[in-house]
């Protein structure tokens, strides 16, 4: 197995969809840099949503809600905010809170029991297992407020949120840039999460996504596939999970992956994109890949 002095890993929010008749956006999009990144990499796919999660206990009391149309697409930052006040009547013995577009939190001593305000569908996020520090600063996460910071924070990764990073269209792309940039010479371990894409999606804005995945490959992926050539590194971009632009909603198939660098061979398709990778071999780890190359 190859040693990695550093690894950059990218993930691009809800970048993936479904493959459809008609190209999906990471085909439309204009992405030189990741297309260099997979004519010299491993291109495959990578599973992130693992089947029957157990449920566990969680720690502490607040619980997240999500506000969907009933068709299942997300509300929007307008209509949370006009709902607010019938949430905070429904709920009266909870605390509640906007974080952010479609998301609330109810600080309180049990579990609310609500399925709808005003004209919206309430999800009461499940429980979920307690979270082991299996991480240590070595790993930094770089992103905005949501779940990836969080994610970040519970396995113990050292998280850094920049100013003007908001996880969604308008979000400083460069900020994370300048962040991941100057965190890469001291970590073994760089993660960019990149949101954009997914909160395009989720509004069902095809133009919108298809250009914050172009965005993020001039300003997110170039820049640091330069930076790990240059410190003999690897890089892999990837997606969470898929979001389809067509209907607002996440799908848990595996998705697109590549990863690219020092002592990764040369495989798979020649584009990052879900068509050209529905029949490839699926990995359980992004960086997998590097793992099949001889020292």
């Amino acid at each position: 197995m190859v040693s990695v002095a550093k690894r950059v890993l990218v993930i691009l929010d809800g970048a993936a969809e479904p493959v459809w008749p008609w190209p999906s956006t990471l085909e439309a999009a204009q992405m030189p840099a990741l297309d260099a990144l997979c004519a010299g990499g491993t291109v495959a796919r990578v599973a992130t949503t693992p089947a029957g999660l157990a449920p566990g206990s969680e720690i502490g009391i607040p619980t997240l809600l999500d506000l969907h149309h009933h068709d299942g697409r997300r509300g929007i930052t307008a209509e949370a905010l006009l709902v607010a006040p019938d949430l905070s009547h429904r709920l009266p013995d909870h605390e509640i809170r906007h974080l952010r577009g479609h998301r609330f939190l109810a600080i309180g001593a049990e579990r609310p029991a609500i399925g709808e305000v005003a004209a919206l569908a309430t999800h009461v996020w499940a429980d979920g297992e307690e979270l082991a520090p299996i991480l240590d600063h070595d790993t930094v996460v770089i992103a905005a407020p949501g779940a990836a910071a969080g994610c970040g924070r519970l396995l113990g990764a050292r998280v850094i949120t920049p100013r003007g990073a908001t996880g969604d269209v308008g979000s400083d792309l460069w900020a994370k840039t300048r962040a991941a940039l100057a965190a890469l010479p001291t970590a073994s371990t760089v993660v960019v999460h990149v949101g954009g894409a997914d909160e395009a999606a989720h509004h069902r804005d095809r133009i919108g996504k298809v250009a914050m995945l172009e965005a993020a490959d001039a300003d997110v992926i170039r820049p640091l596939m330069r930076a790990v050539n240059e410190a003999g590194g690897v890089l892999a971009v990837t997606s969470d999970h898929a979001t389809c632009v067509e209907t607002g909603l996440h799908h848990a198939d595996p998705v697109p992956l590549v990863v690219g660098g020092r002592g990764v061979r040369r495989a798979g398709a020649v584009a990052l994109h879900e068509r050209l990778v529905a029949q490839a071999r699926v990995w359980d780890a992004p960086f997998a890949p590097i793992a099949e190359v001889p020292a």
